[in-house]
């Protein structure tokens, strides 16, 4: 059974698709502001030059005035000419200050790679050094006293959020999943890794 929040964005899963494809953004555009000059042709019985000419002074909230509808179906055919255009438009604009302006200081894939081999190979040390340390520890002051410890620090752990499980997780493109509830924290980590 789904939740209610799930519901919201199945449903507007296509629109957030659509604006976040500008190709397929700016065909819609086109595609309404089309559609709806032509609309307006028929329903008032203009020209197709002239219904154009008024879908783009329409669409763009202009409105000079010179050509308006004055049916209801027309004034209909505006209204979602206008609220559309107020709605896509805007997004589009996004898409192009944002393909025209360049971020410095943005990674580019084959760092993001590098960054996540790194944190990846890091993070293997740091496994195999609580290893070496437990069995240390083992030696010095004996197995119980070592799970003694190890469950308080497992009960820790699971009092705050996983960091480094959920940055592993997003470098490897799959959801974090909570830690096992395990004698050993090193254990419960490797469980969730590909």
């Amino acid at each position: 059974m789904t939740s209610v929040t799930e519901n919201p964005r199945r449903a507007t899963a296509p629109v957030r698709r659509l604006v976040n494809a500008p190709l397929a953004l700016v065909v819609a555009i086109v595609v309404v502001w089309v559609g709806c000059s032509m609309a307006y042709a028929v329903l008032e019985d203009r020209g197709p030059v002239e219904s154009l000419w008024w879908g783009i002074v329409t669409g763009s909230t202009v409105g000079y005035g010179d050509s308006y509808p004055s049916s209801t179906a027309g004034r209909g055919v505006a209204s979602v000419l206008i609220v559309t255009m107020l709605l896509l438009v805007p997004i589009a604009i996004g898409h192009v200050i944002a393909g025209l302006v360049v971020d410095r200081d943005q990674f580019s894939h084959d760092e993001q790679v590098a960054l996540a081999e790194t944190v990846e190979s890091l993070h293997d040390r740091v496994e195999t050094l609580e290893h070496l340390l437990r069995a240390s520890l083992t030696d010095v002051h004996g197995s119980a006293w070592v799970e003694e410890h190890l469950r308080e620090a497992a009960s820790r752990e699971r009092a705050h959020h996983d960091v480094d499980d959920r940055m592993l997780a997003t470098f490897h493109g799959t959801p974090a999943t909570p830690a096992a509830t395990t004698s050993t924290p090193a254990t419960s980590r490797t469980k969730d890794r590909p």
